[in-house]
């Protein structure tokens, strides 16, 4: 009796994830069901972090010092209906945050639960990988072009991006990214190297030039022998160049057009929200234009007229959703003073005296990958994300209590 009433308290626990990385495969095909379980997920952990009566007081206090300038944002916005919609998504770390806090003495639960969902994918990769060779018209990833029954599907260098069970490449490689980080630190089973070898593959697999980036600048940083490291990726990298010649300088060529399109030429949506970040904050607003009205999906969905004001280039990519970047998401929306409180209460959890060096380096690992990752994306509000990576910081601190 004992140990079924523990496998249902544990299968409470990863409710959320089931839902959320459910709506993940679901959204592919049907975004409002998928939007659903979502917000299921979100609610569920808001409810059980509320019966559960525990609190960081850290997050609390900067919490509650946030909410003020929060509600004041979505009291100046264009729209109501705008800043609440985009007031919810904000609140999506803040949530989690908490459930992490709740399930924190689950930690071993956590995360090995995470470890087995990316071995998970990178074993149903090959499927992908198959049927794609196949050509295979329907695998649920694929997006229809045009209404005219042809798909899309992501490949660089004429090949699929790897997947996995997430259905979308970032994600899939994000997965891997940090779940080799938490093997490589807390996993000591017999097929460690294995394991690792199976995850890192499942990055590179991935084709995703922000996780790629991520993944072996951390290694490079927390690699004892930096030497032998660079002298085995200048090796790697000239073998690869021997074998494969047309598909390095296909690698090569895309990874520049992106350096030039986001960085240095600056020509896209995304260099263009950077650019009304920094105006506006070297004009020194500290009050931002209000919830909901720049950068976010709401922004969209309401004509928000922010972007008529700043003069706002899409250049060839008026069909996005939002400008795929966090940070002057936030920064423009809520102000210097806003957006610097809601980062402080996302990295509460940090604000400790002293960590032991192992669990210090992980959560390092966790909140550089995520921050990096939304400096080109909506990272910070994507469930998906936050219950891969977010979710586990509190866990693992507790790890750190009870283990090493």
């Amino acid at each position: 009796m004992k140990l079924k009433l523990n496998h249902i308290k544990s299968f409470f626990i990863l409710l959320p994830f089931f839902l959320v990385f459910i709506a993940e495969i679901i959204s592919f095909r049907n975004q409002s069901l998928g939007s659903t379980l979502k917000l299921l997920a979100i609610l569920f952990m808001f409810l059980y972090s509320i019966l559960h009566l525990k609190f960081d007081r850290k997050i609390i206090v900067f919490f509650g010092v946030f909410i003020p300038v929060f509600f004041f944002h979505i009291y100046i916005s264009f729209n109501l209906n705008a800043a609440i919609e985009e007031a919810i998504r904000y609140l999506f770390p803040v949530v989690v945050l908490f459930y992490g806090f709740s399930i924190r003495k689950h930690y071993l639960l956590v995360i090995y639960f995470i470890i087995g969902f990316a071995i998970l994918n990178n074993l149903y990769q090959p499927i992908v990988y198959f049927n794609w060779w196949r050509e295979v018209p329907e695998q649920w990833f694929y997006y229809k072009v045009n209404n005219g029954g042809s798909y899309y599907f992501n490949s660089t260098m004429g090949v699929i991006r790897g997947v996995g069970l997430m259905g979308f490449f970032a994600s899939y490689g994000f997965l891997n990214l940090v779940s080799y980080f938490l093997v490589r630190q807390f996993y000591k089973g017999k097929y460690k190297k294995t394991i690792l070898i199976l995850l890192a593959l499942g990055v590179i697999m991935s084709l995703s030039f922000k996780a790629l980036g991520v993944f072996f600048l951390l290694l490079f940083v927390l690699n004892k022998h930096k030497t032998k490291f660079v002298m085995g990726g200048f090796c790697f990298v000239l073998l690869s160049i021997i074998i494969y010649p047309k598909k390095v300088l296909s690698f090569t060529d895309q990874l520049t057009m992106r350096i030039e399109v986001y960085i240095t030429e600056g020509n896209s949506a995304r260099a263009e929200s950077y650019r009304v970040m920094f105006e506006d904050l070297t004009q020194f607003r500290i009050l931002g234009r209000g919830v909901g009205s720049f950068g976010g999906a709401s922004s969209t969905k309401y004509n928000s007229p922010v972007y008529n004001e700043v003069d706002f280039n899409w250049y060839d990519t008026k069909h996005l959703a939002t400008t795929d970047t966090y940070f002057p998401h936030a920064f423009v929306e809520l102000g210097l003073i806003g957006g610097g409180l809601y980062f402080l209460v996302v990295l509460s959890p940090l604000f400790k005296r002293y960590y032991k060096k192992e669990v210090l380096l992980t959560i390092f690992v966790i909140y550089f990958a995520l921050f990096f990752d939304s400096l080109f994306s909506f990272a910070l509000n994507n469930l998906g994300y936050l219950m891969i990576s977010l979710v586990l910081v509190y866990p693992i601190i507790e790890y750190e209590k009870n283990i090493i």
